[in-house]
């Protein structure tokens, strides 16, 4: 039986953390004992919480922040009490988790890594990284495109890198609409849509942040309403780009097209009461979501950049557009909008792509090659 310590410093829940904790969850427990370790802020409280339901031990680390040199002293503690043979960081930032190699050097345990979004650091950082991962037996990226990015950015530890997408617990999402109804369908298009039976419904779940590039998908969808005035946009998320957002809202004057429904815990049955999902990102990882989206099932109209060309296939489950172009998105939204057997072929390909190759399962069994 291996012990993985899995260690990250993030202050928040993120991406990166839902994978930790799907990873920790399909782990076959019984070759493996799956041990998370992070930091002692509340806002990683509830998260937490969720790994301890499954049965899985939770160290919380009494440090200040992540730059905290407690870290080091506290993994090294944990890896000897806890006889841990393999350490495991989740790196959410490419400048984080710093004391996990040296930590992993100083007892002689192997150490991978999970780069889940990487970018070029600067110089000082750079330097440090470059010396950190001669200390790393395997790097994961969640992303070919992120992989060659990395195997650019450091071609010297071009031979460690190895890609796993992400997944998501397809069982969970199935479960979460098995008492959906024509009620329920009902209800939410009138009560949180605010729009009619018969509304055709673009619906995007993302942060409200300029990298997200919702701006471009509100001026495509000034183009269409012309042609297709019973079209809506649902914004599902919160952040700091939204009161930008519903100003360029009222300027294009399309308060009657769009609807803004802030952080919602019910995302399954927003997206069931929906035709089409948008991703307009300007930057992404991989674009999880996506795949949440496909499980509904729903056709995905999203921008080429990361790693969601290999998740979203150009007309085979959605269509794929350059990012910051709504004159591209616009066209690519009316040929799923103007053709029903179109989206429903696209939505049931997407689906069956997640259940075959990104389940969280499939994800932790290539995991535990690795281990």
């Amino acid at each position: 039986m291996k012990k993985i310590l899995l260690y990250t410093d993030t202050p928040q829940v993120g991406g990166a953390e839902l994978q930790t904790f799907l990873l920790a969850k399909f782990l076959d427990k019984e070759k493996f004992t799956p041990i998370l370790t992070c930091s002692n802020f509340s806002t990683l409280d509830k998260w937490c919480e969720n790994f301890e339901k499954e049965d899985i031990k939770v160290i919380r680390l009494n440090v200040r922040h992540k730059h905290d040199p407690r870290h080091y002293k506290l993994l090294k503690k944990i890896i000897k009490e806890e006889e841990i043979n393999v350490l495991h960081a989740q790196v959410w930032n490419p400048a984080s988790c710093r004391f996990a190699y040296s930590a992993a050097t100083s007892m002689k345990i192997p150490l991978i890594t999970t780069e889940h979004d990487p970018f070029k650091l600067s110089f000082i950082k750079d330097i440090f990284k470059k010396r950190f991962l001669k200390k790393v037996s395997k790097i994961i990226t969640v992303s070919k495109q992120n992989a060659e990015l990395l195997k650019k950015l450091y071609p010297k530890q071009a031979y460690k890198i190895q890609v796993i997408h992400n997944g998501i617990d397809t069982t969970w999402w199935k479960s979460q609409l098995l008492r959906f109804t024509e009620e329920d369908y009902r209800e939410i298009k009138e009560n949180e849509f605010h729009a009619h039976r018969n509304t055709l419904i673009m619906v995007c779940v993302a942060e409200l942040h300029e990298r997200k590039g919702q701006k471009y998908l509100i001026k495509a969808l000034k183009e269409l309403v012309e042609e297709f005035p019973n079209l809506k946009l649902v914004l599902i998320g919160d952040g700091k780009d939204r009161e930008n957002l519903e100003k360029l809202v009222q300027q294009l004057r399309l308060e009657d097209h769009v609807r803004f429904l802030g952080k919602r815990k019910d995302i399954a049955p927003l997206l069931k009461a929906s035709d089409i999902f948008v991703l307009p990102s300007k930057r992404e990882a991989f674009g999880l979501v996506n795949l949440e989206a496909m499980m509904i099932p729903l056709p995905i109209v999203a921008t080429k950049v990361g790693g969601i060309p290999e998740v979203v296939e150009n007309g085979e489950n959605g269509i794929l557009v350059v990012p910051e172009d709504e004159k591209n998105m616009a066209r690519a939204l009316k040929s799923l909008i103007i053709s029903k057997k179109k989206r429903e072929k696209m939505a049931e390909n997407g689906q069956k792509l997640v259940l075959e190759k990104f389940s969280a399962k499939e994800m932790a069994k290539k995991y535990e090659k690795i281990y």
